[in-house]
């Protein structure tokens, strides 16, 4: 099963190793992450990485809920602990590592106040049901474009992947923005009359030959689709895709991920209007 990313695992340990020894082994306990493979004599990142990545490996190697729940449960524990006021940068690192892995980390408001004058009542919400960016849906797709042949548009794809798992978000805002370009000028060299110039950039031009401006519908399978039905949808996030792209800074792990969901959805959505 997917669980949460090293990076997280990484930001869990910068939090957790400012916590006194006695605290940090209360909480591992609390969260069910106690294990007999724990050496004592160690610091207290070893203690961590060790209790961490056991969790992380036996929920994707053994499928474990149970361990990946674990990873959670610590992590709300860690946020609800009485961190020092120096710390809370730790705590917005945390938060936006878990938006990439799927999860929102949401502040409770409570009246009861920490040590430090903080109020905290944490839960871990995961964006979807599936706690995870539409993953069949995107096995799906690459599937697709290999079949198809879409080789340009795969790489890229696969790219824009590779850069959201590593929670890389301008990066693979680009990557996507090109996979997608790629994928229309395919579909519009295959189903319009449109011709590859075999010049970058193309998208803008070819888009136009994959729907009637002023259409209303239906929409007929391999036929240009008609604005009111289906049209404005690609043009509209082609224009998205063209926001907050691969500039460092201006995408942030929702965002990203809402991108992501979206991009993926709408090329299936033309693979399946324009069959091979």
């Amino acid at each position: 099963m997917q669980t949460l990313s090293t990076q997280t695992l990484a930001r869990m340990i910068k939090i957790g190793k400012h916590l006194g020894k006695s605290d940090l082994l209360d909480l591992l306990m609390e969260a069910n992450l106690w294990s007999k493979r724990i050496d004592m004599d160690v610091n207290r990142q070893e203690i961590l990485r060790t209790a961490l990545n056991g969790a992380r490996d036996k929920a994707i190697e053994d499928d474990d809920t149970q361990a990946h729940q674990a990873l959670l449960d610590f992590a709300r524990a860690l946020v609800e602990f009485d961190l020092h006021r120096e710390l809370r940068n730790l705590v917005d690192d945390l938060a936006e590592a878990l938006r990439s892995d799927g999860y929102e980390l949401v502040d409770q408001e409570t009246d009861e106040l920490d040590r430090f004058g903080f109020q905290h009542k944490v839960k871990i919400l995961p964006f979807d049901a599936g706690k995870a960016p539409l993953h069949e849906e995107m096995t799906a797709l690459e599937h697709e474009l290999t079949a198809r042949g879409y080789a340009q548009a795969l790489g890229h794809y696969q790219a824009a992947l590779k850069h959201f798992s590593e929670q890389d978000h301008p990066s693979s805002n680009g990557q996507l923005r090109t996979a997608f370009e790629a994928l229309i000028v395919n579909l519009a060299v295959d189903h319009t009359a449109y011709q590859d110039t075999g010049r970058a950039n193309q998208g803008g031009s070819a888009i136009k030959d994959l729907y009637v401006k002023g259409g209303s519908g239906p929409a007929v399978t391999g036929q240009p689709l008609p604005e009111k039905d289906g049209g404005t949808l690609i043009q509209g996030v082609w224009d998205i895709s063209h926001l907050n792209g691969s500039h460092p800074g201006l995408s942030d792990a929702q965002e990203a991920r809402i991108r992501m969901q979206l991009v993926t959805g709408v090329m299936q959505f033309l693979l399946r209007h324009f069959p091979a």
